[in-house]
């Protein structure tokens, strides 16, 4: 079985390649994707644990680094994923196989995988995805799930292990499917919508490889999210500034819409603003769903994007 990524951005890695096809192996060596159990550690941060050396150094230069997976490969015990490029890479003697994006204004470390972290981080994708660049990120501050339904809070982790709750993944350095809870394959007790997002009802299953996925289906690497394997973009890292890759609002949460260019173009989901402060300034513009709007913060407040500027037809 091969899956192919969608190239990253160039942004992120010199000299990117347009796919990335990763073949899930068949041995023992794979990810475990049926473990539905507590985490092997105890709920202290592993920060925190007496045993955990508390130097600066990257998790690179340590002795003891926890096995690092990308997906359908288990890196050897001396290589860390490169989270950029979803390949297993050793920080030690590799030059330039997995950089770090440069610097951006948050007061957290960028990184392109666990090697560019202090060894109490990881790190985390800012839009929760499995691969993508992200930033250093303490292990047991990822926020609590509060909830008396037994199960409620369980998370797929992007190594394939259904964990109790995303603090627990934290405390490990795993990266989870944020875009949607529940366990691999999209069980979530106790929830009435688990999966559903958008006005069409449409199915967002977390998983790690395709086995967690209905036929027809096939598990993204980067997203975590089963989709149609007919769907060309549905597979990719959505825009800067959105969470998730789509191409109309079926495809977003009830509360987002899919902002991009013209209509039926790939795009992102986003939060739908207010359309409070908009004002009555008239600069009409047609909407993709047919309709006339006063100007482009009315159609953008209704979740529409924008056809083209003046009237609708």
């Amino acid at each position: 079985m091969t899956r192919t990524l969608a190239c990253l951005g160039a942004t992120f890695l010199a000299g990117c390649l347009n796919t990335v096809t990763i073949a899930a192996s068949p041995d023992a060596s794979g990810p475990s994707t049926s473990v539905d159990a507590e985490a092997p550690h105890d709920e202290g941060s592993i920060g925190d644990r007496d045993d955990a050396p508390h130097d600066e150094g990257s998790i690179g230069d340590r002795d003891d680094a926890p096995p690092s997976m990308c997906p359908a490969t288990r890196c050897p015990a001396s290589e860390q994923c490169c989270l950029t490029t979803g390949r297993c890479f050793d920080p030690r003697v590799s030059t330039g196989q997995c950089s770090a994006p440069v610097q951006d204004s948050s007061p957290q470390r960028t990184c392109a995988s666990d090697a560019d972290c202090a060894e109490s981080e990881f790190c985390r994708s800012d839009q929760g995805l499995c691969l993508g660049p992200g930033h250093c990120t303490p292990r047991g501050a990822c926020g609590e799930c509060i909830t008396s339904i037994p199960g409620a809070c369980t998370v797929c982790g992007c190594d394939g292990v259904n964990y109790p709750n995303s603090q627990t993944a934290c405390r490990l350095g795993v990266r989870v499917v944020e875009s949607v809870g529940g366990a691999c394959g999209g069980d979530r007790p106790g929830s009435t919508d688990a999966g559903f997002y958008g006005d069409g009802g449409t199915t967002r299953i977390p998983c790690a490889n395709s086995t967690h996925c209905p036929a027809a289906q096939t598990c993204c690497a980067i997203t975590g999210v089963c989709f149609d394997t007919g769907c060309s973009t549905c597979c990719r890292q959505p825009p800067q500034g959105t969470s998730f890759p789509c191409t109309t609002n079926a495809q977003c949460r009830r509360d987002e819409y899919c902002r991009g260019e013209g209509c039926d173009t790939p795009g992102g989901c986003v939060r739908i603003p207010s359309s409070a402060d908009c004002g009555g300034s008239v600069a009409q513009v047609c909407g993709c769903d047919g309709r006339t709007y006063v100007n482009d913060c009315w159609a953008t407040g209704a979740g529409v994007r924008v056809a083209r500027s003046g009237a609708c037809p």
